[in-house]
């Protein structure tokens, strides 16, 4: 486990005890837990759950809403092995009493919802520039170091740090990756048909309500539609996304498979 990332440590060891729980309660009490710590995780919080610790006085528990989760996390420590892992359990614990205190309890209940679904990532700002984008890291007094934001409808994450600012973001193909693991069962059928990207993405933006994501045609071709309601977005992606990942893969397969060869000549 990385020692620079409580959060994302306590992520992998709690989806481990979940795999390996055979009560219901208990998976129940871990996935809390473990969306707990991904929620702050994603959301760029890591600093801030940081500097919050440091002025929590240990074995002071002062959660109520998560008072079952925190306990339950507590007997896990007392059975825990190594000081490693009892370390990232009372980071467990701490990003719940961390959530309470902040009253981010909405936003985990809204995380939670995704954690349960097969949808597209929740992100925390949306722009239309990589400049907005940038202008809008410098005003942050804290770098929100990994949280997903989406600029020019394209997944990013924050990779600056308090340290380091030089690579402020970098992009992710995960919407690419998410239509991928629809195609492996097929094409999925569709809630709306269009003639024009116009007239989908006038429906989209018609939608009261609309779902997280929804497939559509235009002009008979796969499309998603998506909708991020935190920061009131809306975007639509072609099917395919999937094709130019899978020939930018093979590009850099090729570029590894040349390089190998010229080393061996």
């Amino acid at each position: 486990m990385s020692s620079d990332n409580p959060l994302g440590d306590a992520v992998l060891l709690l989806l481990e005890y979940r795999r390996n729980s055979r009560s219901n309660e208990e998976r129940k009490l871990l996935e809390i837990a473990g969306g707990a710590s991904s929620f702050l995780s994603t959301s760029g919080q890591l600093y801030r759950f940081e500097d919050f610790r440091k002025n929590l006085q240990p074995g002071h528990v002062r959660s109520l809403s998560f008072a079952d989760v925190v306990h339950y996390l507590e007997q896990l420590r007392t059975q825990a092995q190594s000081a490693e892992e009892k370390e990232t359990l009372r980071g467990a614990s701490d990003a719940l009493i961390f959530i309470e205190a902040s009253g981010q309890h909405e936003g985990l209940e809204d995380y939670l919802a995704y954690w349960r679904s097969s949808t597209l990532p929740p992100v925390i700002a949306a722009f239309e520039t990589l400049e907005e984008a940038e202008s809008w890291l410098e005003q942050q007094p804290v770098p929100p170091y990994k949280a997903m934001v989406l600029i020019g409808d394209e997944y990013h994450v924050v990779f600056a740090t308090r340290e380091d600012r030089d690579w402020p973001f970098i992009p992710l193909p995960l919407v690419a990756e998410f239509i991928e693991l629809r195609l492996e069962k097929g094409l999925p059928p569709v809630v709306a048909a269009f003639d024009t990207r116009e007239q989908a993405e006038a429906w989209l933006a018609a939608l009261s309500e609309p779902p997280r994501h929804a497939f559509i045609t235009i002009g008979g071709k796969h499309h998603v539609a998506a909708h991020w309601k935190n920061v009131n977005h809306r975007a639509i992606y072609p099917f395919t996304l999937a094709d130019d990942l899978a020939r930018e893969r093979q590009a850099g397969e090729e570029r590894l498979s040349r390089g190998r060869k010229r080393e061996e000549e």
